[in-house]
Order: C-alpha cells, then structure tokens, then sequence
C-alpha cells in the first residue's frame, strides 16, 4: 500500500493536467480560463469534485489501514515520516546512501587500475526517464497536432492577430473628410502606408509616375477649398477626371485612419520646400490660394 499524496499536490496536479489538455488537444487559449465566466464555473466544479474525491480517498486510505498487519503500517508510518517535500526528497535520493554498499568492482587488469561499478542516483534516473516522456510527447504532438509546430502556431498567431486587428478598427471610429486633419505625428506611418499602395503610381517619393506629380502646385482634381481635405477627399473618392485613381476608401480597400495618415505624409511632402530632383510634368491646374489648416 502507498503512502497517500497529500490534497495540495494532487488538486494542483489534476487541475494542470485538464488545462494542458484543453490547450493542447482542444486548442484552447489559456486566457479564456480568465474571461469566460462558463470556463470559470467549469473548473470550481472540477476543483469541487477533486476535493470530494480527495475526501472519500482518505477515507478509503483510512480504512484500508486497519486491515494491515502492525508491520505493514509500521513501514507505512516511516514512509509517511515527516512532510511530502521531505518524502519525496528521500524517493529520489533514497539510493544516495546505499551506492557503494556492494558495488561491483571492475579489474582492468592490464594497468592494474580497479574501478566502482556504481549505481546512478535516483534523481538522475527520474530525470532521464523524464527526458524519455517529454520527447515522446513532443514528438507525437509536432506529427499529429498544432502544438510544437513553429509553422501552424505562426499561422495561427497570424489569423488571431487579424481578426484582433479586425476587431480594433470595428470598435476604433474612423476619421472621415468631415474631421480629417493634418497631423505631422502621422508622417512616418503614412509613408509606410503610402509606399506599400501609392508609390506605383506616383513613386516613393511622390514625384509622379503614371500618376502625376503630388510634390508641385496643380491639381487635376480641385474638391475642397482646403490642401489637406483635398488630398483626403481624393483618396477616399476617386478622381473623376482621372479614372486610374480609384476610390480607395468607398470602397473599403483603405480604412479611414489610414487613408488620414497617408494624406498627412502626401501633405507633407506637398508643402516641405526640398522638391524632387526628377519628376514628372505638371497635371491640372495650378492652386496657390488654399486655406492654412
């Protein structure tokens, strides 16, 4: 009969086991057991049900001791000695004090050298053994499951922070031509936005390719009495006089806070003195006369 592993241990234990399942096999993310109340409610059952079976495991263990002889309890009793730190400290080290009692000795003979055969110690064992299981089981879950796959947890990690993203701009308000303005904070990431959708056509730079050239005074497209709004409102509807420019936010392909940054660089770009050394004709007319923002 076994010395009985005390509540704190084995609650914990079981508790560690059901959340490694549910993330492993189920998929689960851990910061559920947080925010989902059914979740919550869920492991005070489970936590509920362990300590019943705790109880009634005892009590088992209780009876099952007055069958035994007074030897048997006897030893039982100095395994149960002291707390189950200290126990489980002499199960891996029970060894330790017993390796050179009758070691084998091995006679090389030739140079006359006589070496101890002796035994490995415990928490060496439990440790290699130990090894043996977590490559198994890391093993099994790289083949059969998303667990340990760096690939499947990138495209996982990459489609939560999607839908993440996804989930911010819902909640986030969009700017809109109504209350778009001109914020030089957003420079660095509008260049960014406008070379990844706008430097096709106009270059990185804005000097003008298939699309005209954003850094000089004419505008095929004059909308808004105001240089920013102007930008703003291009990109958002289109243009009309030139159909190569599309509407980038009625149609959704840009998001309005992001259609606001690139409108900050573009004005920028616009208004800052250093110009382009090459760059493409002028396109429209010519506007001095818009209003400072």
């Amino acid at each position: 009969m076994r010395s009985k592993i005390p509540s704190f241990i084995i609650i914990p234990f079981f508790l560690s086991v059901i959340i490694f399942i549910l993330y492993i096999f189920l998929g689960i993310d851990h910061r559920s057991y947080i925010v989902d109340p059914i979740t919550i409610f869920f492991f005070i059952i489970i936590t509920i049900l362990l300590f019943i079976l705790d109880t009634i495991n005892n009590l088992i263990y209780r009876r099952k001791l007055k069958f035994l002889t007074e030897e048997e309890r006897r030893k039982i009793f100095e395994e149960d000695e002291g707390n189950y730190f200290y126990r489980l400290y002499k199960f891996l080290f029970k060894n330790s004090k017993k390796m050179n009692q009758g070691v084998k000795k091995i006679d090389h003979g030739f140079d006359g050298i006589i070496e101890l055969d002796n035994k490995l110690p415990m928490w060496w064992i439990h440790l290699f053994y130990t090894t043996i299981i977590f490559s198994a089981i890391y093993f099994f879950s790289y083949l059969f499951m998303d667990f340990s796959n760096p690939y499947k947890e990138y495209e996982i990690a990459y489609k939560n922070q999607l839908r993440e993203i996804d989930i911010f701009e819902k909640k986030m308000p969009q700017i809109t031509i109504e209350n778009a303005f001109f914020n030089p904070k957003l420079i660095d990431s509008g260049k960014a936005l406008f070379e990844e959708n706008c430097s096709t056509c106009h270059q990185s730079d804005g000097s003008g390719n298939i699309g005209p050239n954003l850094t000089d005074d004419y505008w095929i497209n004059i909308i808004e009495k105001d240089l920013f709004k102007n930008i703003f409102s291009i990109i958002w509807y289109g243009s009309k006089n030139n159909p190569t420019m599309r509407s980038f936010g009625q149609s959704g392909e840009i998001k309005g806070n992001d259609i606001h940054k690139i409108s900050s660089y573009v004005y920028f770009i616009n208004k800052q003195s250093k110009k382009p050394i090459k760059y493409k004709a002028p396109q429209g007319k010519k506007n001095m006369d818009w209003n400072k923002i």
